[in-house]
């Protein structure tokens, strides 16, 4: 879509331009991250609208006006955030990269020629179709949000909010696959695998998550050649998370922002799967990891808030895992719409030296790239 020639495009602001447009992209991801555990906090909400803002006018400043709808329909969504009048989503976080991706192509285009698929008829929809976002109550928010994910990028194969992801039964897929990665059943691991149906019936968004996450972390801990015990390592994985199942199904299934009382329940549940465990006796190792896996490298982590130095390598493995499993599949409390494969691993890959270990980041990419099929 040309909308201005060469002549009326300030080829001297050019790279000013994309200096800034690539630090306000970026700005934006962390905002929009950092939003996801922080829903309700309005500097975010703002700080993002800033990022959005700025990119806007520097495109006026250098001749591209024309592309300024798109990200005024985004920028008129954040409006209602940050005034609270809209709730906040984890896949708006998509709408939002996405137009900026969108954004950023027009703008090569326009100025270096590269050929882009979007023509005035599909720029006017995107346009639209985001606007209507802001239209939609709380019940058909979430088919609003993922009619603009699929028109901005129709390769992601999103379901239909109104589809549930489909249950699989994998049990017995995952209990002959862990002996190829070193883990020898015994009796407490059946005993927790038997648990794990009712546990994962406590939401219909766990389905098979405790399974695709012990698969994950054994193979990425095979690929650095074990230096965790996979006996340990599986049972921490499965049983990381269990005591979630006790938690009052409003908090589970709560599509409002947590107030300070449903995050203190949400933060307990490490601490009370390693006590259960450790009534086990004999998983001392898996223990650590279980206490240890919401921890982060930078520090920022609970419940002790440790440093990359001070986390068990087990913990670091289970952190991206699960991460992983729910960038793919979101919880309960956010929606059930399934995220691109790709901005998945993305999204792991964009805080590694951060909240995850660089170099389990990269076995974990070595572990993707062999095992995940991307759509």
């Amino acid at each position: 879509m040309q909308v201005a020639t060469r002549d009326e495009i300030s080829r001297d602001l050019i790279d000013d331009f994309f200096y800034d447009f690539n630090e306000s992209y970026e700005r934006c991801e962390r905002t929009l991250i950092a939003l996801e555990t922080d829903p309700d906090n309005r500097e975010l909400s703002n700080d993002l609208f800033r990022s959005v803002h700025t990119i806007k006018g520097n495109l006026i400043y250098i001749g591209l006006k024309e592309l300024c709808p798109l990200l005024q329909s985004i920028e008129d969504l954040l409006e209602l955030l940050r005034l609270g009048e809209l709730t906040y989503d984890d896949q708006l976080s998509d709408v939002v990269l996405l137009a900026m991706d969108k954004t950023k192509l027009l703008v090569d285009e326009n100025i270096y020629n590269q050929p882009c698929d979007i023509d005035q008829d599909m720029f006017d929809r995107i346009c639209i179709t985001i606007s209507d976002i802001a239209k939609h109550t709380d019940n058909d928010l979430s088919q609003a949000i993922y009619d603009a994910i699929v028109l901005m990028d129709p390769n992601t194969h999103l379901q239909p909010p109104q589809i549930q992801v489909p249950v699989v039964d994998i049990a017995n897929e995952a209990i002959s696959a862990m002996a190829e990665l070193g883990v020898t059943p015994n009796d407490d691991m059946h005993f927790i695998m038997q648990l794990c149906p009712a546990v994962e019936e406590r939401s219909q968004f766990w389905q098979n998550n405790i399974h695709r996450i012990a698969n994950l972390s054994l193979r990425m801990n095979q690929q650095a050649n074990r230096p965790v015990d996979p006996n340990q390592l599986a049972m921490a994985a499965y049983m990381h998370d269990i005591s979630m199942a006790f938690l009052p199904l409003e908090v589970l299934h709560k599509e409002t922002p947590f107030n300070s009382h449903d995050k203190k329940l949400m933060h307990g549940h490490v601490r009370v799967s390693h006590d259960l465990l450790h009534r086990m006796g004999g998983w001392e190792e898996a223990c650590e990891i279980v206490l240890q896996h919401h921890e982060r490298c930078n520090g920022s982590g609970y419940p002790k808030g440790l440093n990359e130095d001070e986390i068990c390598d087990g913990a670091k493995i289970l952190a991206i895992a699960d991460t992983f499993d729910a960038c793919r599949y979101a919880r309960a409390y956010r929606t059930d719409l399934k995220r691109p494969l790709v901005r998945a691993i993305l999204e792991i890959n964009r805080h590694a030296g951060e909240l995850f270990s660089q170099y389990w980041v990269g076995i974990f990419n070595q572990v993707a790239k062999a095992n995940f099929t991307v759509h």
